[in-house]
């Protein structure tokens, strides 16, 4: 971006896809029908100058937003979820695509990390709520001013700079969670704190900003930056500042941490699944919370951490620990790799893989991408049929066919069925 732009009109034409661009101009036109002011707000409008790819749509209606939601939505023949505490709506349409569209609003908190209360206002005033200047950038829809900019607190210019600048002193404590999205921004964007914005983060940080927030809304903001495909630089740019010190998870991050964190987007993809989202977060902190020796409960009541989450974070922790032996021993059958890892979830095995030695990532991608699948031949009614007695012994036997298939793949299911046998005879002898 080289120059301020007072309408966006053409970019709007250029970057934006052709559902994106028409759905936007209906929606101008329904609210001026309406007699609503409606605008493109914030990250979408930033992006836009960035000339970053497009993937949301946040819009704000000064006016009765929510009523204007609920038309636009039957109109588009979409779901609608309304949040009328917040004065906020989500249209999800027949596609999936979700869009948020907020009633312009003011808010007061009762107290320092308390959600917030808020009432109906102006454009320009539901701008000075937000958190950086470079997402109080807001762009006219109605048909009569189109494209038109808006721009109160100069975030063309620290977008020019590169730089991520808070709108008022008290930002950080009315919302610490901006604590983190402050971090994200910077590597997302490649851009700096202001010096006064820094100044005023170490001093949150230093009085325990984040405590005063739920542990759910730690978790909301903190997951899915981590995340990412640079969620190991935010979690390096987090110590720097200071910022994993009140999580439990020490303060500086290692070289050889570092290159962990780096390479677990990699190691997910090359076990066939997504490289960033929920199980990269989680592999992640584990890595950074086994490094500063904390706790998985720790971590987890920090967190509010529950269900899958609780389980595969528990379980990362515990067995980078201690690893299995089979990983790393000089000589290990199919079988023996398949029953040390066979109840890991993936978030351990990204850990895993990341943290030992190349023999042990190409065990763990054997086991992940091809043992893992492998079933025995040999059912509970195959040995009943056999004339085998129901008992406890039962789910071994049946473990030694599984074990049979294992270390040898052409086993018939005949002789998976006599090792299932064969194991029965000898524990009942």
């Amino acid at each position: 971006m080289n120059q301020v732009a007072d309408n966006l009109s053409e970019q709007m034409e250029r970057r934006l896809d052709a559902d994106g661009l028409a759905l936007l101009r209906e929606a101008g036109k329904l609210a001026q029908g309406m007699g609503v002011e409606l605008y493109l707000v914030g990250g979408p409008v930033r992006d836009l100058l960035l000339q970053r790819p497009q993937l949301d749509l946040d819009l704000v209606a000064v006016g009765d937003g929510v009523s204007f939601a609920r038309v636009w939505a039957e109109m588009l023949s979409a779901t609608i979820s309304v949040h009328q505490t917040f004065l906020t709506a989500t249209v999800t349409l027949p596609d999936g695509r979700h869009i948020d569209v907020a009633t312009a609003r003011r808010e007061s908190y009762q107290h320092p990390g308390a959600l917030p209360t808020v009432q109906p206002t102006s454009i320009e005033e539901d701008l000075t709520r937000r958190d950086f200047t470079i997402n109080t950038l807001a762009v006219a829809l109605n048909p009569e001013r189109w494209g038109e900019l808006l721009d109160p607190w100069e975030g063309q210019r620290d977008l020019q700079a590169g730089i991520i600048r808070v709108l008022h002193d008290e930002s950080f404590v009315d919302d610490p969670t901006r604590l983190i999205r402050a971090v994200g921004f910077e590597v997302r964007l490649g851009f700096s704190l202001e010096e006064h914005t820094l100044g005023l983060l170490q001093a949150a940080v230093a009085e325990s900003a984040l405590d005063l927030i739920s542990a759910q809304r730690r978790a909301e903001v903190l997951l899915p930056l981590v995340g990412e495909e640079l969620g190991a630089d935010v979690l390096v740019r987090m110590g720097e500042l200071g910022l994993l010190g009140p999580m439990h998870l020490g303060s500086s991050l290692s070289g050889e941490l570092r290159r962990k964190l780096s390479e677990v987007p990699a190691v997910l993809e090359a076990l066939d699944a997504p490289g960033t989202g929920r199980s990269a977060a989680l592999a992640r902190l584990a890595l950074v919370a086994h490094d500063a020796g904390t706790a998985a409960a720790t971590l987890i009541d920090y967190l509010q951490l529950s269900g899958e989450d609780e389980v595969s974070l528990t379980q990362a922790i515990a067995v980078l620990a201690s690893p299995p032996p089979q990983l790393t021993a000089a000589t290990v059958s199919a079988a023996e790799l398949y029953f040390a890892l066979e109840h890991y979830h993936i978030v351990t095995v990204v850990v895993l893989s990341v943290s030992g030695q190349a023999v042990a990532g190409k065990r763990i991608q054997e086991y992940w991408r091809e043992l893992r699948h492998i079933e025995s031949d040999t059912t509970g009614d195959d040995l009943l049929a056999a004339g085998a007695q129901p008992g406890p012994a039962f789910s071994q036997a049946l473990r030694e066919a599984l074990r049979l298939k294992l270390n040898a793949p052409s086993a018939s299911p005949e002789e998976q069925l006599r090792a299932a046998l064969e194991y029965l005879k000898s524990v009942q002898q």
